[in-house]
């Protein structure tokens, strides 16, 4: 039986190995493609923000003092169950450092420079080129049984509460830190008090030559007390606990007074 063919259109059987052909042209090029460094680059950066493997980043940023000025030779270390990386400052305040980090989970950022509180501070990466700017606050130093006024913001370095489990999650608030000198042997209490009765302000204390703080959970009360011996060294730690985990601040930083006194 003969085939009746339309003038106009070419029979199937010579249109296959055509489309054949330009099919598998597609797939050459598509796998010559994927070996371009460009297309590599952009395919792990993909993978990379959806957090499947860590991604490479380079982060900048600056720190300054309360009034804006540099500070040359601060630290900023970036730990993320390990180190990722350290660097310092420069002379005009400004740092960039690269690293591979998951996106999937907050890394920790530590920034010190002497003479200053260190800050720790919570990263979270969401691009290749993020930026953390920093603000340090010189260390406060006050003598026993001094009262004096300070204020706590959301953008200070975060206190974390030590965790029962490693399941459970991080908790974390803005804190200050204030030295305490002058210490003469007996009773150190501590209390401190906020500006606004709508503030929800806690402290805790270390007390010894070397004294380390760490944050009970739950954190914190408003007062406290602890036994000193003559020349040690007390460290108090004031937490913002309206700003757990980083949360909006109700009503911006909050001014409180820390008053310490010494007794038998």
């Amino acid at each position: 039986m003969s085939q009746i063919v339309d003038a106009d259109e070419a029979p199937l059987r010579g249109r296959r190995p055509a489309v054949v052909g330009i099919f598998a042209a597609a797939i050459v090029l598509v796998l010559f493609a994927a070996t371009l460094e460009p297309v590599q680059r952009t395919g792990r950066t993909l993978l990379g923000l959806a957090g499947i493997i860590p991604l490479t980043v380079t982060m900048t940023g600056r720190v300054t003092d309360e009034g804006g000025a540099p500070i040359a030779h601060a630290f900023i270390r970036v730990d993320q169950g390990q180190e990722l990386a350290n660097t310092i400052t420069v002379a005009d305040g400004s740092y960039q450092m690269g690293f591979a980090i998951r996106t999937n989970e907050p890394a920790d950022v530590s920034i010190g420079a002497t003479g200053y509180e260190a800050s720790l501070r919570e990263l979270r990466v969401g691009s290749t080129e993020p930026r953390l700017d920093t603000q340090l606050r010189p260390i406060i130093r006050v003598d026993a049984g001094t009262t004096t006024h300070l204020v706590v913001a959301p953008e200070d370095g975060l206190c974390y509460a030590v965790r029962a489990s490693a399941t459970e999650p991080p908790r974390s608030w803005p804190c200050r830190v204030v030295h305490i000198s002058g210490l003469e042997a007996g009773g150190l209490d501590v209390s401190v008090m906020a500006d606004d009765p709508r503030d929800h302000l806690g402290l805790t204390f270390a007390v010894g030559t070397r004294p380390a703080l760490i944050l009970a959970d739950p954190c914190c009360p408003q007062e406290d007390a602890a036994r000193v011996t003559a020349g040690a060294e007390a460290v108090v730690q004031i937490v913002a606990l309206d700003l757990e985990n980083g949360q909006a601040a109700p009503r911006g930083a909050q001014g409180f007074t820390l008053r310490t006194a010494l007794g038998p």
